[in-house]
């Protein structure tokens, strides 16, 4: 029997990614292009890397156990964002676009929030900034495209380009964080804690993500669990979806 080629991750995603937003925007059906999650710049498959949402370092003190019982990926999430430089009010950031800011101004303070003793640890703008980044990401993940659409998916994005300190109209809800007990040690009973890197309610107009041993709020327009009417000429406001692709620098 002939070798069945595999897609690679980052095909997979692409795909699936492409195939959320075609359905959202059917003008990129006449194209191969991506909006990248967070710039939300138009790009090819090229410009684009696997990205672990809990940064891979953040889980290197996980206990030997999960990291035996469940995979790397599984345990961090995973999603595409852009490796093409960014340019922000004319200058050129170094590095690979927005891969490389969550690297830069995120992947440390996560590290440090789920490796700590948070009894120990003073929580600082930077810790609160990147979970509500990360808690972004969860829900693109889970939801896709019609959250970064939204009009507090343009706000969200906007965040995620501020690291120093919260932009207007972000909720205070959104900035507070509750964390209890972190679990140290692995068990099948305790298996969600390590393999569901992110649990989501939602509600009317916020959803709550629960990430190990912390929980916190993120701000919706809109409940992306109701259903999205496409081809009625009148419909209540709360089914209907405008999508807004303003980048986040506009």
């Amino acid at each position: 029997m002939s070798e069945i080629d595999i897609p690679s991750i980052k095909q997979r995603l692409w795909h699936r990614m492409r195939g959320d937003l075609t359905s959202l925007v059917p003008y990129f059906s006449d194209n191969d292009l991506l909006l990248c999650p967070t710039c939300f710049r138009r790009l090819g498959f090229e410009d684009f890397s696997v990205e672990h949402i809990i940064p891979k370092q953040a889980l290197a003190c996980d206990p030997p156990e999960a990291r035996l019982a469940i995979p790397q990926n599984e345990r961090s999430g995973l999603t595409l964002l852009c490796r093409r430089p960014l340019i922000i009010k004319n200058r050129k950031i170094p590095g690979n676009g927005c891969n490389s800011w969550k690297g830069k101004y995120y992947d440390p303070s996560i590290r440090e929030f789920i490796q700590s003793d948070l009894n120990e640890t003073i929580i600082s703008t930077r810790h609160q900034i990147s979970l509500f980044s990360v808690g972004y990401l969860a829900l693109f993940r889970e939801f896709g495209y019609q959250i970064s659409l939204l009009t507090s998916g343009l706000l969200m994005r906007s965040q995620y380009f501020n690291p120093n300190s919260f932009v207007k109209n972000i909720p205070v809800t959104s900035q507070i964080i509750l964390a209890g007990e972190k679990i140290s040690n692995y068990s099948e009973n305790e298996r969600n804690y390590w393999s569901d890197p992110f649990k989501i309610t939602v509600n009317e107009n916020s959803a709550q993500i629960v990430m190990r041993n912390a929980c916190f709020s993120m701000p919706l327009s809109r409940d992306p669990r109701k259903p999205l009417a496409r081809s009625l000429l009148y419909v209540p406001p709360k089914y209907t979806f405008r999508p807004d692709l303003r980048t986040a620098f506009d």
